[in-house]
């Protein structure tokens, strides 16, 4: 390459565009950063913090009450407030670590970006570098990386720090503009793989066992989020108050609930390692036993055995939705819970592995570094459970000797009634400082298109123009055209076949399939669009209706429709709300299937569904919904029920509800499988609007002493 000029890399010439002025963000993300370093930061405070402390000052104060032998009334401020500092500091400390674990890892993070004219590579200083296709001299892609090699310039691309949407942009831009001098040495499995393998070789008996034994010990960890060290610290609270106690058999029993939990800790730790251990035994003896590895991944699921009798634990056969993560590290790949170790498979193996796990796994898929916690990091775990223990031992000492009568009782009782009041002040404060929370805020894609201070819902407002998933997207044009681009694996394309019309670049090529339609609504294996003359039109793996790959009528005299996950609910223009296909709950069970299409209701001015939900306002304004309700979605209390097969009555003077999500249309512009981060906007939560323009919410994450809780709307 030319001359280097600041941070030793050339600057675009003059009249060159960079990426930024194109409007997009980069094409790829090198991310070394291991997932369980961002997952423990993240999730330090665990969930629902604030309402396990309240919970944990319940507690004490009542247990303060109930207890005749405390009659200090501000002595569970003494045991609360030491409480609060250990939980805040084993945040503290928490998020120090592994802050500067993901600082220590990120320096070799960096964006890419391809342009017309160069490749451009941003860490997270904001250096940037520059790669000239006309100085590139070679571009090589292997099972492991890409290495693109220029004038004095290397630079290698792992694939394991990547996502399968960037492997493939990287793949198809550097075909594109570096095809001359591309060298493509690994070609990605399309549909599947199946391997029998051997176990030869020293290494494998010697540093696998290792490396197995290193990745058990770095996935049992001392970690404790806010959440748990409020409920920890009550349970210590309590068991240090009744060990101290004069009551015989709660001492007794308290004593030796704190014997067994410090004694927990370490022997269940040694269990596992000695079950891993004992692991690494058997696959010794069946290398030497030559017991092959046989292993199977496809698009249904992934099969393992690892013993001579199939038939016996050792099967393994899960399907993709029931494997919780995929975690590749340097020498290993775990699936579920099977350990996998990368040396007994040849680097074009693992290429095979790595691609179909990114492909099927999806979201799933994360690389860890499998790194043990040192010596330091276990000290710190407990450092501010044994200072809160050592304190609580101290208060409840100097509480006993001034009950008992101990010198020192007339000085510790003359301390406590002096600052009485003050304690109680404080406390109060803090009460009333809890009760003015900020308004809880929800964000929208487009405010104004939710019409929410209008004095009544057109219809022609609710229609849906944009739709997306996770494999595809289907949008009206202004002229009313309905266009697809999908993986179309059930024909929801409705051209006639199950392509996917792949183009060049690997993205799916958007698709003419109706004019004159002002409403699309996709499934997970099924289309629907409203005609502009109120006919419904339908294509794919349609519910109550089967296969079809071109559009076939549904209904007609329709106002509006929208799609579950695998159902439909129908307004006609009468009024009347008619259902088809089948509802959900999250862990895949049925909680209603409808025979055809059946009428639920009537005299329905709106008709709409969520992914497992659905819900319907009546002309006297009342909200009825059914479906999944286990985070209270339905608006009603999960202890009532976690799902409802028929229509519920959950609000009254409702005029617009919106299933988990705020807008009517979607806010993405491509396909779900192209993003690495979930939709902000979509949600287990039901919004809805009254009359008055208030608008409330229910679900996911949101807690008070009724099902709805008032929200405040903002646009993004």
């Amino acid at each position: 390459m030319d001359k280097k000029e600041q941070e030793g890399v050339r600057k675009p010439e003059e009249g060159v565009q960079k990426p930024e002025e194109n409007g997009g963000g980069p094409d790829f993300v090198c991310d070394p950063i291991p997932y369980e370093y961002r997952k423990y930061y993240e999730g330090r405070k665990g969930r629902h913090p604030v309402a396990a402390g309240i919970l944990a000052a319940a507690v004490i104060f009542g247990g303060v009450i109930l207890d005749s032998l405390l009659i200090l009334p501000v002595s569970w401020i003494i045991y609360f407030l030491p409480l609060l500092g250990m939980v805040k500091w084993q945040s503290y400390l928490t998020g120090k670590t592994y802050e500067k674990k993901i600082r220590e890892s990120g320096k070799g993070w960096y964006a890419g970006t391809f342009t017309p004219d160069f490749l451009m590579t941003e860490d997270h200083a904001g250096v940037r570098k520059f790669y000239y296709y006309n100085d590139i001299t070679s571009v090589e892609e292997t099972a492991d990386s890409y290495c693109i090699t220029g004038d004095g310039e290397r630079l290698t691309i792992p694939k394991m720090y990547l996502t399968r949407d960037g492997v493939r942009s990287v793949r198809h831009h550097l075909m594109r503009y570096c095809g001359e001098c591309y060298e493509q040495n690994f070609s990605e499995e399309e549909e599947g793989l199946q391997l029998a393998l051997s176990r030869d070789g020293a290494e494998f008996s010697s540093e696998s066992g290792k490396d197995y034994i290193r990745y058990v010990r770095s996935r049992y960890r001392f970690y404790y989020t806010e959440t748990k060290m409020w409920l920890l610290g009550v349970c210590l609270c309590f068991l240090i108050r009744f060990a101290m106690g004069d009551v015989s058999f709660l001492s007794i029993e308290a004593r030796v609930g704190l014997v067994l939990a410090v004694v927990l800790i370490p022997v269940s730790k040694w269990i596992v390692l000695l079950l891993a251990k004992r692991a690494v035994r058997k696959s010794r003896q069946q290398k030497q036993e030559g017991i092959p590895v046989v292993l199977e991944i496809g698009k249904s699921g992934f099969y393992f055995q690892n013993d001579a009798k199939p038939q016996g634990n050792s099967r393994i056969w899960t399907s993709w939705r029931e494997i919780k993560e995929v975690c590749e590290g340097k020498n290993f790949i775990v699936i579920g819970n099977v350990y996998i170790d990368k040396r007994i498979f040849t680097e074009e193996q693992i290429g095979y592995i790595r691609a179909l796990c990114q492909k099927y796994a999806g979201r799933k898929y994360h690389y860890i570094e499998a790194e043990p916690q040192t010596l330091w990091e276990i000290v710190k775990a407990f450092l501010p459970v044994l200072c809160y223990v050592a304190l609580l031992a101290f208060v409840f000492a100097v509480q006993n000797g001034w009950k008992t009568g101990t010198p020192d009782s007339g000085r510790i009782a003359e301390f406590y009634e002096g600052r009485q009041e003050e304690e109680q002040q404080r406390s109060n404060a803090a009460v009333s400082e809890q009760g003015n929370k900020e308004p809880l805020y929800v964000l929208t894609p487009d405010k104004n298109s939710l019409r929410l201070t209008a004095s009544s819902v057109q219809m022609n407002d609710c229609y849906s123009s944009n739709e997306t998933n996770e494999t595809g997207r289907f949008y009206i044009s202004a002229d009313g055209t309905l266009y697809g681009a999908s993986e179309n694996r059930n024909g929801e394309l409705g051209l006639g076949n199950t392509e996917s019309y792949i183009t060049a670049k690997g993205f799916y090529r958007e698709m003419e399939i109706a004019q004159g339609v002002k409403h699309v609504s996709p499934g997970n294996e099924f289309m629907v669009y409203l005609t502009d003359s109120g006919i419904l039109m339908g294509t794919g793996n349609l519910p109550s209706v089967g296969s079809s790959y071109t559009p076939v009528e549904l209904m007609e005299d329709v106002q509006y429709a929208k799609c579950s996950e695998y159902g439909l609910i129908i307004l006609k223009e009468d009024g009347s709300v008619w259902c088809a296909g089948k509802l959900y709950d999250e862990s895949g069970n049925v909680i209603r299937e409808y025979s055809g299409f059946e009428q639920v209701m009537d005299h329905a001015v709106f008709a709409t569904a969520g992914a497992r939900t659905m819900a319907v306002i009546r002309t006297d304004g009342l909200l009825w919904m059914w479906g999944d309700n286990g985070k209270q979605q339905c608006g009603v209390n999960t202890d009532v029920a976690v799902s409802f097969a028929e229509p519920v009555q959950v609000r009254e003077n409702v005029q617009m509800v919106w299933p988990d999500r705020l807008s009517f249309s979607s806010a993405r512009e491509y396909p779900g499988y192209l993003s690495d981060e979930p939709d902000p906007y979509v949600s287990d939560r039901t919004y809805i609007v009254q009359p008055d323009g208030e608008t409330y919410a229910c679900g996911e994450g949101l807690t008070g002493g009724e099902a709805f809780v008032r929200v405040m709307v903002t646009e993004e």
